[in-house]
C-alpha cells in the first residue's frame, strides 16, 4: 500500500502479465473447439447479366443481340424479403453468396432494363456448389 494514498500498489508489469494471461486464456478457449465444424455459407448463385436485343432492327445471323448489363440487383426470398444485394461487373458477371433456396432476383430501377423492377428471375440456390446462371432481361427494344 502506498503510505499517503491508502491505494494498493501495482506494478505495470503484473497488471500487463494479468492481461496477456488473461487474453492467452481467452484465446486459447477457441482452439478447443478447432474440430468444431464452422458454418460458412458456400453456396450461392453466379453467372452473368446480359439485355436483349442489344440493338434496334432485325438479328443478323453470326452476330449475338445480348450485351452484358452493370446493375444493381437485390435477392428476394420466398416472402419477398431482401436477403442480398449484388452488382454486375462491366462484363456482366457477378457472385452473391446464399444459403440453399429458392429467391428472385430484382434488376434495380436505375439498370439499363425496361421497366427493370418488374422483369424478376427466380433462380434455386443448390444444398452444395452454387447455381450458374444467365440472367436475361428485356431491353424493350425491337
Amino acid at each position: 500500500m502506498n503510505s499517503l494514498t491508502k491505494t494498493p500498489r501495482h506494478s505495470g508489469r503484473r497488471i500487463s502479465s494479468y492481461v496477456l494471461f488473461l487474453l492467452a486464456t481467452i484465446l486459447s478457449g477457441g482452439c478447443l473447439h478447432a474440430d468444431t465444424p464452422v458454418s460458412a455459407v458456400e453456396t450461392g448463385i453466379k453467372g452473368t447479366v446480359v439485355m436483349a436485343p442489344a440493338r434496334p432492327g432485325p438479328a443478323y445471323e453470326g452476330q449475338s443481340d445480348e450485351a452484358p448489363v452493370r446493375a444493381s440487383f437485390q435477392v428476394l426470398d420466398v416472402d419477398n424479403n431482401s436477403v442480398a444485394q449484388f452488382k454486375s461487373d462491366e462484363n456482366g458477371f457477378f457472385t452473391v453468396l446464399l444459403p440453399p433456396g429458392e429467391y428472385t432476383i430484382v434488376p434495380d430501377a436505375s439498370a439499363p432494363i425496361l421497366r427493370a423492377r418488374h422483369q424478376r428471375k427466380t433462380v434455386t440456390v443448390p444444398e452444395d456448389g452454387f447455381a450458374d446462371v444467365m440472367l436475361k432481361f428485356d431491353t424493350g427494344m425491337r
